[in-house]
């Protein structure tokens, strides 16, 4: 594969997750302001719908969960009131399957406990918010660490090149034993090493 093409895809890709999650939100706080204004909960969400794009797929009438836009999954939510279902329950898209989660669980406490469902969902809105911006400040923090890491691990193949520009044979290195010695020594400690950058690096992106 192409690796600007994959580069270019993880940019999309990253790019549309961050925009569902986005609407998500936005999604969210639509419902928590019609609440408000109030409209009852088995109307709320064919309104909502409404003020989200459709797209051009088309699901089956009996698929819970289209996954495909938030137009089509919030619109399902109306047939699954009328048979006393959980809402979202199903639901794994778009974006994270984990945000869907999140709303389901909060939409089932409120109507267990006899709280307020907007408050709730504003609450639930600002939470999403805040670990969105704690994740974009977990990256920034992280992106000069991952750089110098990066460039730590080319600084190996770059003395094997300097030493052959100040007239090192990297031929006798490779033809005799302690230059193999010294060179998979050198291998195993360079992965070793990349290693465990990489999992402190994910251990400190990690909330």
């Amino acid at each position: 594969m192409n690796p600007f093409r994959a580069i270019l895809r993880l940019i999309t890709a990253k790019r549309r997750a961050a925009q569902h999650h986005a609407e998500f939100i936005r999604m969210i706080r639509q419902a928590a302001a019609l609440l408000s204004a109030g409209r009852a909960l088995s109307q709320l969400w064919p309104e909502v719908a409404q003020a989200h794009q459709p797209c051009s797929w088309k699901p089956a009438p009996e698929d819970p969960d289209p996954g495909c836009c938030i137009h089509h999954v919030v619109n399902r939510q109306h047939a699954v009131s009328l048979l006393n279902q959980p809402y979202f329950a199903q639901v794994t898209g778009p974006g994270q399957t984990n945000d869907w989660q999140q709303l389901a669980a909060t939409l089932t406490l409120a109507q267990h406990t006899g709280m307020s469902l907007s408050q709730v969902l504003y609450r639930l809105a600002d939470a999403l918010e805040a670990g969105e911006d704690a994740q974009q400040a977990r990256e920034a923090a992280s992106a000069g660490p991952k750089s110098t890491a990066n460039l730590l691990a080319w600084l190996p193949v770059a003395g094997l090149g300097l030493a052959h520009m100040l007239g090192a044979s990297i031929g006798q290195l490779l033809t005799s034993g302690t230059g193999w010695i010294l060179l998979i020594s050198g291998a195993a400690l360079a992965a070793v090493g990349r290693i465990w950058t990489r999992r402190m690096m994910k251990t400190a992106e990690e909330p």
